[in-house]
Order: structure tokens, then C-alpha cells, then sequence
């Protein structure tokens, strides 16, 4: 893989042509210091998969880009090269990332361990999450007085259609099958029968992914390591004595345990001190990043970043991602695209124009997808033109199904005393009005039309992935699967993260190691001024609630899957 420094993320900007950001290259800036040995990483709790470029005048405003899962694979293959650089601790949070993007960090764990490299990990406390990470990991550290306690994964739904009936208002919903379960939580008072085995499906697999990593981390047996999570909660001493963790230690003996020789330095000081690379007339790999629920439309991104399950997050609009694909297709540099999808999914004919674009820019280069958190229903079905894909073990995915709903508030208006009054011309002026459920004949015209997109879907998965109508079915109508889970029923054919997609992007395009490989951005940003009254503006936030709310209770048909869940 191309070496890059993930702190010319902070200038991606001014590198910027045709919103293509560069990567790779021989300048380099001021390294003056004393050399050191280790370099300590405070890990955040959640990280983008890829940087946010901001310029100087917006990181005074808005502070320094958060380090993104991409910049902390470079950093370590950076720090891999440099042969004074012994290891790297890491100061671990309580995690609130899914798995996949922890296996993704895992992933490049072991891939610096590899190179020969010591990796110490270190905490006040250990979850499942923290500790399935430190598993990665040569040796670990626990804060004296902290606790172990990874206890395993819980689950927990909640269904709001009472307390949606309290304030007069009702979904109402045409799913293609029970497990097409993304509108439940609004239509329903407890899960359906096919909701909840399919949960229980990817619980069990999830904790066999997280059981089977810290086994061959901690050079346990599987059985072992299950009897370990069920013994937590535990102290730090009984953590060690039972040999969960090393040692019971604090921050201010760190030099103390990795000698008194030992330079140990900040990750933001070390990065000063790497090189800059930077290149633009080699022969390139560009990765896409399409992230966020599909609408139709323009590209977005929340004002204020907050975690509203489906509307608070990203937008991937089609008439942006298209512009985006048509432009990569014209640029001959471009040898070979790597697509990272991280999405639930939204509305079928964006999904399908976004597929419409990757399926011709297919046939002119490789294409890999490689899936993030989740890339399920429309997230899917925008993968299914590349010529590859890849998952990891606890990325959600599958869900090949089609669900419409729309939101009838014709009661709570009555409640609120405002007592509308409909007047209609034509039969079915009404279908996607919120005034009233669908009638008979107007549900009957939904079902066939949810049916033919169904039926469309399947098309598209069995010819993307070589299937007959007979395997995919019982894989389909909805069903949601692991990444494990989607290897062994044939929807991906490779179990990793990015550096696996750059790295087969490389091969099917007969390209060297050293090609180096670029970021797309969405395109133009907004102007500052705009950027920051937006930051400020609580209005803004909640008209991109609303609209996005308005894209996915509309009526259309939605490539959909609700992964909410923790």
C-alpha cells in the first residue's frame, strides 16, 4: 500500500482537482526532534472512516478534523518504516463504534505486528468492544482500581406504534416479508416472529466473531474465552491473576515499565514529524466513500452531529453520487475504484440510479466495494455492480427487500383541534397523503408495485453474484446477515476492510504497490460563512431532521434496512 501521512488531511483541500484529493508524493515538512521509541495514541470513542479536510481558518473555528480509521491505517504504516519506532500504546475509551469499524482497527493492529512491531493497549475499564481491540494487542494494561468488564452484547428494541397511538398517528406499512423489519418499530408493538430469529442470527454471530478474536489474541479456546466473558464483571486484580490483562499500572509509570530510556511521544508530535507525500500524474486508485442514507437528490451532511437513528446522520443523494461516478469515468488516470459503502439504505430509485452509473463505470475498470458498518438493502444493492466485494465479519448486510410507509396524522390533527378537510381530484390523489391510510385498491397498487422493485432487486443480485433464483431466495426477502454470514451464502466474496479493497483494487488493475491511491470529496462545500451559520443555527439541524424524515415516510418504496441497534 502507498505510504500517505494522515496529516496532509489537513490541507486536502488546497490539493483538491476535480474534487480528487492526493494523497501521495516526496515533499516533506520540518522533522527536527530527538528521535523517539514509542508513540501513544488516546483513541476516541468513535471515528469517521475517512478525514475531514478542513483548512486552517476552519480548524480555529470548528478544532482539528477527529483522526478517522483511513488516517490511523496510514499512520501505523508509517510508523511501521521508521526502524527507531519500536511500538505504539494505545489509550483506549469505552467504545461507541460498531464492530465492524473495530475490526477494522483491529485489522491494522495486526498488520503493524506483523512488521515486527509492539502494540501495548491500555485502559481505565474494559468492555467487550475495548477489550475485543486489546485483544490485537502484545500486551495489556489496566488502570489500577479499573474493572474488566466485558460482559458480552445486549440487544434492546423499541416499539413505538402505542405510543404513536396516544397522539393519533399510525404507519402504515407494505413490506415485502416479516423480515423486511425496517418500518416495525413504527408500525408495531413487539417484534414479529421473523424479526426477532433474524436478530438472534446476528447476535450469535457477532459474539462468535467477538469470542474467536480475543481466543486467538489471548491464546484461549473459544470455550475458555465465552467462560471469560461470563465471569466478568471482575476487578483489576482478579483480571490479572486469572491473566485477562498483564498488569494493573497507572499512566504516570509507563516510562517506569517500558524503561527509563524509552522516548515516548504524543501521536500529534510524531505526526509533525513525518513527511508529507504527494503526487498527481501517476497512474491512480481512487476510493469513493458513499456513506449515509439514500435520497434522492443532493449529497448532505447533518449542521450538528447528532445521533438520530436514520435521519440524524449523512445523505447520499443520487443526483450527487451519479455526478461524482460520471466524473471518475472520464479521468483516465483512474485505473481502478474502490467504493466504501456505509449504509442502510433509502430510497429505491436513487439506489437505482447510483447502481445504474457504477454498473457503466464497470466496464470500463475495476470496481471494488468494500462495505463499513453496514451496507444492507439499497447499501447492497448499490454494491452489486463491483467486480468485488468485501465485508467485514460484523458488518451488517444482505436485506435484498422493499418496504414503503407513510405516517397517517389525520387523528392528531383532529386531537390538536386543527380539523382538516381533504378535497381531491382524482381516484388515488390521496395514496401518499398523510390524511388517511391506504384504501384496498390503493394497497393492492402498492404491493404490485413494491413487488416488481423486489423483483428488480433480485435480478440485479443474480446476476451481480451468479446465483439461481432458488439459493437466493431463502437469503433474501429481507433477511439481514454478518459479513461472516454473507461470505458463507455467497453476497461477498472477501472478509476485510479497505487496505483488502486497495489491494485487490491493485491487482485487477495490473497495478504496482506503489500506486498511489486518492480520496474522492463530496464535491464543493458550502461557503464558510454559510458552514458556520449553520453550526449555530438550531433550525438548520432540524429542517435536515425533517427532510430527511420526509424522504423515507414519503410513500416511495425504500431499499431499507434498521440497524439501530445495540
Amino acid at each position: 500500500m502507498t505510504r500517505q501521512s494522515s496529516s496532509l488531511t489537513r490541507e486536502l483541500v488546497k490539493l483538491a482537482t476535480k474534487g480528487v484529493v492526493h494523497l501521495v508524493n516526496e515533499q516533506r515538512r520540518n522533522r527536527s526532534g530527538e528521535p523517539y521509541d514509542y508513540v501513544q495514541f488516546n483513541l476516541p470513542a468513535a471515528m469517521p472512516a475517512f478525514p475531514d479536510p478542513r483548512s486552517l481558518i476552519q480548524q480555529r473555528l470548528f478544532g482539528r478534523s477527529a483522526l478517522s480509521l483511513y488516517s490511523f491505517g496510514q499512520a501505523l504504516e508509517q510508523l511501521a518504516e521508521k526502524p527507531h519506532v519500536k511500538g505504539i500504546l494505545l489509550n483506549l475509551p469505552t467504545f461507541a463504534m460498531p464492530q465492524a469499524d473495530l475490526q477494522t482497527l483491529h485489522d491494522a493492529l495486526s498488520r503493524f505486528r506483523a512488521q515486527g512491531k509492539r502494540v501495548i493497549a491500555y485502559a481505565q475499564m474494559y468492555d467487550l468492544k475495548s477489550y475485543f481491540l486489546a485483544s490485537a494487542a502484545d500486551e495489556i494494561w489496566l488502570q489500577e482500581g479499573g474493572a474488566f468488564m466485558a460482559t458480552g452484547l445486549i440487544s434492546q428494541q423499541v416499539f413505538l406504534r402505542d405510543a404513536l397511538d396516544t397522539i393519533g398517528v399510525t404507519a402504515d406499512v407494505v413490506a415485502i416479508s416479516p423480515y423486511k423489519s425496517a418500518a416495525d418499530q413504527l408500525s408495531r408493538s413487539e417484534p414479529s416472529e421473523e424479526s426477532a430469529a433474524q436478530l438472534n442470527w446476528l447476535l450469535d454471530s457477532l459474539f462468535d466473531t467477538y469470542v474467536s478474536a480475543i481466543a486467538a489474541g489471548r491464546s484461549l479456546s473459544t470455550d475458555d474465552a465465552r467462560a471469560m466473558i461470563d465471569r466478568a464483571p471482575l476487578t483489576d486484580l482478579e483480571a490479572q491473576a486469572l491473566g485477562y490483562v498483564d498488569r494493573v499500572t497507572r499512566q504516570e509509570l509507563f516510562h517506569q515499565h517500558l524503561g527509563d530510556d524509552v522516548k515516548l511521544i504524543m501521536w500529534e508530535e510524531a505526526e509533525r514529524r513525518l513527511p508529507i507525500k504527494v503526487s498527481f500524474d501517476e497512474e491512480q486508485i481512487v476510493v469513493l466513500a458513499l456513506s449515509g442514507v439514500i435520497v434522492n437528490g443532493t449529497s448532505a451532511t447533518p449542521p450538528v452531529d447528532i445521533p438520530i437513528p436514520l435521519v440524524g446522520g449523512p445523505r447520499i443523494g443520487d443526483v450527487t453520487a451519479v455526478n461524482q461516478i460520471r466524473d471518475l469515468m472520464t479521468n483516465e488516470k483512474v485505473k481502478a475504484v474502490v467504493v466504501y459503502i456505509d449504509s442502510q439504505g433509502g430510497s429505491a430509485t436513487a439506489s437505482e440510479a447510483i447502481h445504474s452509473a457504477l454498473s457503466e463505470l464497470a466496464k470500463t475498470r475495476p470496481v471494488v466495494a468494500v462495505m463499513g458498518d453496514i451496507a444492507a438493502s439499497g447499501g447492497y444493492y448499490i454494491a452489486t455492480p463491483a467486480h468485488h466485494i468485501i465485508a467485514q465479519p460484523g458488518t451488517l448486510t444482505g436485506s435484498i427487500g422493499v418496504v414503503l410507509a407513510k405516517l397517517v396524522t389525520d387523528d392528531l390533527l383532529r386531537k390538536l383541534r386543527f380539523n382538516p378537510f381533504t378535497y381531491l381530484r382524482g381516484a388515488n390523489a390521496d395514496i401518499f397523503a398523510s390524511v388517511a391510510p391506504f384504501s384496498e385498491a390503493q394497497r393492492e397498487r402498492m404491493r404490485a408495485n413494491i413487488e416488481r422493485i423486489y423483483s428488480l432487486f433480485l435480478e440485479r443480485v443474480q446476476a451481480a453474484r451468479k446465483l439461481t433464483r432458488e439459493q437466493l431466495e431463502p437469503i433474501a426477502g429481507g433477511r439481514v446477515w454478518t459479513g461472516k454470514q454473507a461470505l458463507d451464502l455467497g453476497l461477498v466474496d472477501e472478509l476485510g476492510g479497505l487496505d483488502a479493497g486497495i489491494a485487490k483494487a491493485r491487482r485487477l488493475a495490473h497495478l504496482p504497490s506503489t500506486a498511489p491511491v486518492l480520496l474522492y470529496l463530496r464535491g464543493p462545500r458550502q461557503p464558510l460563512v454559510a458552514q458556520v451559520a449553520e453550526k449555530v443555527n438550531p433550525a438548520a439541524a432540524l429542517h435536515y431532521w425533517t427532510t430527511t424524515l420526509q424522504h423515507l415516510t414519503s410513500g416511495q418504496a425504500l431499499y431499507l434496512v434498521d440497524h439501530e441497534w445495540e
